[in-house]
């Protein structure tokens, strides 16, 4: 069977056509986990959860021998058994579960729903060959399901629906902007939506209510560093920065964000120069759900010109270098690197 999608995924829950073997992953966890409930709750027959459904962890120590063990146990009372195990790395078993995979899924049990759900651990199969192997084999006897994150008009009407089932409403404008706030991971955003409604109760939620309310992104007060520094205000760049640290924000993590600003406004910098749109690096690079970070650039790259944008990325690469290092106190780095990124927006950069 082909690689499902969300809307296949539904079809199958609302027929009760299952497949024998899933395997979910990719990037948004919410609906790996929301579609790994709805599947056991379909395929289980209501009261006999305590037979019929098992869940083991990979973290609890649990074999994998186990796991297939039980999915090869007859359902009691009829129905299916639904065994869900979270976070196998069945790209790299051992010679012996890997021989029993593949004995399994040679001929799964017509009684059993056997879920993969890839919760942390990542499935990356245009880098790696075996991955690429597992996910071949199980798409012969089952159904994979890739949970990447929704681009920004899925988002926004993800979040306008939830407002409105909360007896609040969100219009596109203010839906975009609270996922520029807050980030496209989508657990985090109806976390920060429920806040919203418990604090508006009722009516139409503004952008005044967003910053209230909202705890805001890494990212989306990094870009208010970018813009400072684009703006030629090294101070409120040093003030956002003092900000994080004493928010305990991983230094790392910081400059990995600010590295990502200067390589999308070098990435847009080039394409408006080839006479391509803004957003043309989309085609090539990976900006689902964070669109919004190309107009950013468009914006702030025309304050650079390339030399200038280089010139950054060579500063940011020399940050990176120090950080890991561990010679110079991080905050120093990242002071240091504010103060050069400053210099080049003025042109005084020696």
């Amino acid at each position: 069977m082909p690689q499902l999608n969300e809307v296949q995924l539904k079809q199958q829950l609302k027929s009760g056509d299952f497949s024998r073997v899933y395997l979910f992953y990719g990037a948004e966890g919410y609906l790996k986990q929301h579609y790994a409930e709805r599947l056991a709750k379909a395929c289980v027959t209501p009261g006999m959860e305590g037979f019929n459904f098992k869940k083991y962890e990979a973290s609890d120590g649990v074999p994998l021998s186990e796991v297939l063990e039980a999915a090869e146990t007859l359902p009691a009372f009829g129905g299916y058994m639904c065994v869900l195990a979270r976070d196998y790395a069945l790209d790299a078993l051992n010679t012996a579960d890997k021989a029993r995979l593949e004995e399994f899924l040679a001929d799964p049990p017509e009684s059993t729903v056997l879920l993969f759900w890839q919760d942390t651990v990542e499935v990356n199969a245009k880098k790696s060959a075996k991955w690429r192997a597992v996910l071949s084999e199980i798409s012969q006897c089952g159904a994979t399901v890739a949970f990447d994150r929704m681009d920004m008009q899925t988002l926004c009407k993800t979040l306008s629906a939830g407002a409105a089932k909360r007896g609040c409403q969100l219009e596109k404008t203010e839906a975009r902007y609270l996922a520029e706030t807050v980030g496209n991971d989508l657990n985090r955003l109806l976390g920060e939506l429920e806040k919203l409604c418990s604090y508006k109760q009722s009516g139409t939620i503004t952008k005044a209510d967003i910053d209230a309310v909202a705890t805001r992104s890494l990212e989306a007060n990094v870009f208010d560093l970018s813009r400072a520094l684009s703006s030629g205000n090294c101070a409120r760049a040093l003030e956002i920065l003092s900000q994080l640290l004493q928010e305990k924000e991983k230094p790392e993590l910081i400059l990995g964000t600010l590295c990502g600003v200067y390589v999308d406004m070098y990435r847009v910098k080039l394409a408006l120069e080839a006479g391509e749109r803004a957003e043309a690096p989309a085609k090539f690079f990976n900006y689902k759900g964070k669109e919004f970070r190309l107009r950013n650039a468009s914006r702030d790259a025309s304050r650079y010109d390339k030399r200038d944008l280089r010139q950054a990325l060579d500063l940011c690469t020399a940050a990176d270098r120090a950080l890991k290092s561990g010679s110079t106190p991080a905050p120093l780095v990242l002071e240091r690197l504010l103060v050069q990124l400053a210099a080049i927006r003025a042109g005084t950069l020696q």
